[in-house]
């Protein structure tokens, strides 16, 4: 069955607004931590405020199983919709909150609470989207898969813009609530489109997933769950940092002005939103397993150039940079759902892929912008964040020469012999 352009847009909406709304937080943290912490140590505030940003992603294994078993059991449709809901939700009422000059201590710790339930809900928003959009293309699978890694990227165009017009001298003190109110609202619009969907016609009933089973089909897919955490490490990693941290980089280490900070993000991510699905209809036409090792020993080795372009200041350098950024995601984003999709069969695909993408993305993805921080602010070193994608990239490398025999179909094992 073929994806119609309608089905694309549908199911695409619920990623924008995920990475719209985490792309917001991202570049608001500055202002976030003014608003939910005290003011009497702001470095302190600003990693307490990444933290936050990070304990949301403790929820995604869990979220992961809970989806997961709704998408194996009872469809990919009821679990898009469900994780849809739960983030409108958290998201509008993040927008709703009180501040610590208002309730002290206890605002901090709703945002927690929201944080926890999107960190949840978005288990099963990603990858259900990729893995139905996949499961739905008869041709161009990385194509097809690809749409909802650039939903993602002009998601966080979206957010940026947001961060933008909130931050404009003019705007209230309350205009930072109006990103997060919308978000919520149009979570539940995108809620009412998706009712309209038909089920992917990959989906079985007839082999139930449930919990006593997780144990056993980790052991007989480790090779897949190891492989598919190690792209998902990675990916978390290189976007969170190149993208998200950048602006505070760009900010307190090389000194430039909030707005310009935050613009030349905007532009590194729609460069992103136009290359992935160039590179993914390359990669369909190539070999998507070679293109990906390749833009990893790229991003290894051109991420503390991209840093160090950044922190020379000069602002042809840094577009540079994000040029580069933009073509190096496109380059590994493009095959990757496709990719992930590969590594379990249907029937128990929405759980496998999610589980091993959560499991990895609490550990690696939430951490990262906490991780570049601190390597910045207390180890005063500016191209450690770099480093540390290069380190990721090169161990994600590895992982993919070891194991990705062992967890690629058949199919794909014998194209790759014969490319």
């Amino acid at each position: 069955m073929q994806r119609s352009p309608w089905q694309v847009g549908i199911i695409s909406l619920g990623t924008l607004l995920e990475w719209a709304e985490y792309t917001f937080y991202g570049y608001m943290a500055l202002t976030l931590s003014t608003l939910f912490f005290p003011s009497s140590d702001p470095k302190l505030a600003l990693i307490k405020t990444f933290g936050i940003f990070s304990a949301g992603y403790i929820m995604r294994p869990l979220g992961a199983i809970i989806f997961g078993a709704v998408g194996d059991n009872l469809g990919r449709k009821p679990a898009l919709m469900s994780s849809l809901l739960l983030m409108g939700f958290a998201t509008f009422t993040i927008g709703c909150l009180p501040t610590y000059a208002t309730i002290g201590i206890k605002a901090p710790l709703l945002l927690l609470l929201m944080r926890l339930l999107q960190g949840l809900a978005i288990s099963g928003e990603y990858n259900g989207a990729g893995i139905f959009l996949v499961e739905k293309s008869s041709s161009n699978p990385c194509l097809a898969g690809s749409w909802v890694s650039a939903s993602a990227a002009a998601g966080m165009v979206v957010g940026g813009v947001a961060a933008l017009l909130v931050n404009h001298p003019l705007a209230p003190s309350w205009a930072w609530r109006v990103p997060f109110l919308l978000g919520g609202l149009s979570c539940f619009l995108g809620l009412v489109c998706r009712n309209r969907l038909s089920e992917s016609p990959h989906f079985s009933p007839n082999n139930p997933i449930t919990k006593q089973h997780l144990w056993p089909m980790l052991m007989q897919y480790k090779h897949s769950f190891v492989f598919a955490g190690a792209i998902a490490a990675f990916t978390g990693v290189f976007v969170y940092i190149c993208n998200i941290y950048i602006v505070v980089f760009l900010k307190k280490v090389v000194h430039l002005p909030m707005n310009d900070a935050t613009m030349f993000a905007i532009f590194g991510e729609i460069i992103v939103a136009i290359m992935i699905p160039i590179m993914a209809y390359v990669a369909d036409k190539t070999h998507p397993y070679r293109q990906y090792q390749m833009g990893l020993c790229l991003v290894a080795l051109f991420c503390p150039i991209i840093f160090a372009l950044c922190y020379s200041a000069h602002y042809g350098l840094i577009l540079l940079a994000m040029v580069l950024y933009g073509v190096l995601n496109g380059v590994v984003c493009g095959p990757m759902v496709k990719i992930l999709c590969d590594q379990f069969p249907a029937r128990i695909r929405y759980t496998g892929v999610s589980f091993a993408w959560s499991f990895a993305a609490a550990i690696f993805s939430g951490t990262a912008p906490l991780v570049a921080e601190i390597l910045t602010t207390r180890f005063d070193w500016a191209l450690g964040p770099s480093i540390y994608v290069s380190v990721i990239a090169l161990f994600t490398y590895g992982m993919s020469k070891l194991l990705y025999r062992f967890s690629m179909p058949e199919t794909a094992v014998v194209q790759l012999k014969h490319s």
